[in-house]
Formats: structure tokens, C-alpha cells, sequence
């Protein structure tokens, strides 16, 4: 059972020394499609999950996928800051895990640190000609620092203060109490500078008035800046109360195919809707054709154009009513063991990364053991079943009834 490509998951960091990012990536997965947030929207509950993910839970059962609680699509909001974080950690996440292995593979054979952590470095001190460190204890003056040493060095730099003129001063007043305009020079009291600045000072721009139009914004930016009205979301709708044609009709005038048995036109319908309603809580929406795309790959992978469930059934020995379960499990055994042991080695790399000193109580625990040890008695892990249909009453009995 060898991987055919490979998916990055939070288990990339567990063979890293930065195995404690796990956590951190897994929480900021959607519980339902194990991906990075989509348009994360919260519950009501307080769940975060991908708008369209949680949005097709809760058009087929109603309830939250995390705690099984009830919920309503009106009751859903958009969670800004979730996105944020799932969007600076996936810019940063291939940099950082790339030099977390290199880090990997360079303990991994033994080498030591290139550079060892250096030092902080010492000025060094510079004493008076005739005194020591002794004199320095006595006297502090005596020792100076290079810094100290280099500023006092300066040529033309002198100890006298500067001398400043009352004209410079900026808390200086003459005598008559008047003051010069910066702009036009003209004197004036000191209070009424900022008055004559913004009315009659003959060299302050002015600004073009424009006409308000009881708005807080300008005609000209309110020109400029045309607001666009955010797409409307699609109301549910109750299909038992819709005949046929009526179904078929609105299906037309949302632009989507209305051809199919009335089931199909329920499941087409209700998958539209949740894809347009989720695009209306992105950032970045998508243009109808992109969703009309997204709809036809729903088309031939679970709508209309899906292959039929005989062929499943058909060609499914799993399905079949003499199937045998016992010899399904013995040719299928080793495959039970190299999964179980997969599953061991993930499970303690994980319990060693995240507690300290857990190494060494596993290596006493009795899940080390081999997986040669146990049998397909022994643990109950029911044969892999592909393919199975839900309608089958005997998908999931490995015994069906004879």
C-alpha cells in the first residue's frame, strides 16, 4: 500500500525539531476537509470550520460536525482573524519546514553547531597613563570607555555651552507683546496667529470647496470610488411545496442545468446554493463562471453525470451476497499489520515531541511490541471496504445474511 503522491499535514513537523508546530497547523485545519481554513466562518457554537464545508453540513443534517449541536446557516459569521493567521503561517509554513529537515538531516549525522553562540563582546577600557585598575576603583572618573575615549578625542568638540540669541529662542517675546506671521511676517498677537492662518493670510493655499450632499463623503471621491453592491445571498427553500416546473424554472433563472429527476433537481439546487453563499463570505469572491466550473465538477463526480451505483455493485466483490469475510481478512492481513504499525510509530513520535521524559516510558509500554505479535483476532480492525454504498442494507456487515 504505497503512497501514489503525498500530501502536506500537520505530521510533517513530527520528524523535525520543531515538532511542537504540529498542534499549531492541525488547529488551523478544518475539522471536516483536514485542510488549511477555507473562508472560516464560526458557529454559533463557537466552531470554526470552511464556510462551504460547514455549509453543506448543515444543509444535510442540521447539526454542527464538532459537538452534533443544531444549528442554522443565518446563524453563521465570518471570521476575519482566523483567516488572517491561515494566511501568514501558509506563506511561512515551506521556508520554515524546509529548514526545519535541513536541521533534521544535519543531527540526524552528527554535526555539531557550525557556530556556537557567541559571546557578547567587551569594549575595552582605556586607562590614564598612570593608573590602574586599583585607581579605577577608588576613582571612576579615571576610567573611560573607547566610546568615551572617541567622543572627547573629536577635534573642535569643546565643554562650553551654546549660546543662543533671544531671536532664536522660541519661547522668547518682545516687548510690545507681538508676534510675526510665519507665512506673511505680518505682527500680530500671539493668539491670533492661527485664526489669520486660516482665513485671511494671503500666502495659505486654499482649498477647493466642494458641495456636500448631506454625506460624510465628497461628490468627487463618492465619483471616483463607486460602491458596488455585494452580491445577495440565496434563501433555502422548501421543495416539497415547489411542483416540477416551478423547480425547473427557478433553476433556469439562477443559470444552472434543470434537466434530471426531481431528487437530482433538490441536490443541484441545494449544492449551488451553498457554493454561492460561501462565495459571499470570501475576501476575494469568485466570478460566476469559476462557481459554475466548481458545480460541473459536482455534475460528474456526485450529480447527474456520476456513474450509476450498479456498476459499483457489479464490480464491487464486496457487495456481492456470497462474499467471504474470512477469506477477505487473511489475504488482506499483512496490510491490517503494516497499518497498525504506522499508526504506532506516529502515535509515539508524536507523545515524545510534545511530553518530556515519554520516551522512556514507551519503550516499556506494550504497544512497542512487534506487530508480528498480534493477529487479526487480536485487534479488531474491521477489511478495508471500497467503494461501498450507503443504500446497500449490507455495506456495513462483513457477514451478510444468508
Amino acid at each position: 500500500m504505497e503512497n501514489s503522491f503525498d500530501l502536506p499535514d500537520s505530521t510533517d513537523w513530527l520528524d523535525t525539531p520543531l515538532s511542537l508546530l504540529a498542534p499549531l497547523e492541525s488547529s488551523l485545519r478544518c475539522q471536516v476537509c483536514k485542510d488549511f481554513f477555507d473562508n472560516p466562518v464560526i458557529t454559533s457554537c463557537s466552531h470554526t470550520f470552511c464556510s462551504l464545508c460547514i455549509r453543506r453540513c448543515l444543509s444535510t443534517e442540521g447539526k454542527c460536525p464538532a459537538c452534533r449541536a443544531s444549528d442554522q446557516e443565518l446563524k453563521l459569521r465570518r471570521n476575519w482573524a482566523v483567516q488572517e493567521l491561515v494566511d501568514a503561517f501558509q506563506t511561512a509554513r515551506p521556508k520554515v519546514l524546509e529548514l526545519a529537515k535541513k536541521e533534521a538531516t544535519r543531527l540526524a549525522r552528527g554535526d555539531l553547531a557550525p557556530d556556537g553562540p557567541s559571546s557578547p563582546k567587551k569594549r575595552k577600557l582605556d586607562l590614564r597613563p598612570g593608573e590602574g585598575l586599583e585607581g579605577s576603583q577608588s576613582s571612576p572618573q579615571g576610567v573611560r570607555t573607547r566610546s568615551q575615549r572617541s567622543r572627547s578625542d573629536v577635534p573642535g568638540s569643546s565643554s562650553a555651552p551654546e549660546v543662543i540669541e533671544d531671536s532664536q529662542d522660541e519661547d522668547y517675546v518682545p516687548e510690545d507683546g507681538l508676534v510675526n506671521c510665519p507665512i506673511c511676517h505680518r505682527k500680530m498677537k500671539n493668539e491670533a496667529v492661527f485664526a489669520h492662518l486660516d482665513r485671511d493670510c494671503p500666502g495659505t493655499p486654499t482649498a477647493p470647496k466642494t458641495k456636500s450632499f448631506g454625506s460624510l463623503q465628497s461628490a468627487a471621491r463618492i465619483a471616483s470610488h463607486p460602491t458596488t453592491k455585494p452580491p445577495e445571498r440565496i434563501p433555502a427553500m422548501n421543495y416539497s411545496i415547489l411542483k416540477d416546473v416551478v423547480l425547473r424554472r427557478k433553476l433556469r433563472d439562477l443559470g444552472i442545468p434543470d434537466w434530471g429527476a426531481r431528487q437530482l433537481l433538490q441536490r443541484r439546487h441545494t449544492e449551488w446554493m451553498n457554493l454561492w453563499n460561501a462565495n459571499c463570505d470570501s475576501k476575494n469572491p469568485k466570478s460566476k463562471r469559476d462557481l459554475l466550473q466548481e458545480l460541473d465538477v459536482w455534475e460528474r463526480t456526485q450529480g447527474g453525470h456520476a456513474a450509476a451505483p450498479s456498476l459499483f455493485v457489479a464490480n464491487n466483490p464486496v457487495m456481492r451476497k456470497d462474499f467471504n469475510a474470512a477469506d477477505w481478512s487473511t489475504s488482506h492481513d499483512g496490510d491490517f499489520k503494516r497499518l497498525i504499525a504506522n499508526a504506532r510509530k506516529r502515535n509515539d513520535a508524536a507523545v515524545r515531541s510534545t511530553i518530556p521524559g515519554a520516551s522512556a516510558a514507551h519503550e516499556e509500554s506494550p504497544l512497542e511490541q512487534p506487530a508480528t505479535t498480534s493477529t487479526a483476532k487480536d485487534v479488531d480492525v474491521s477489511p478495508p471496504v471500497y467503494g461501498v454504498l450507503e443504500s446497500n442494507p449490507h455495506a456495513n456487515s462483513l457477514n451478510p445474511p444468508r
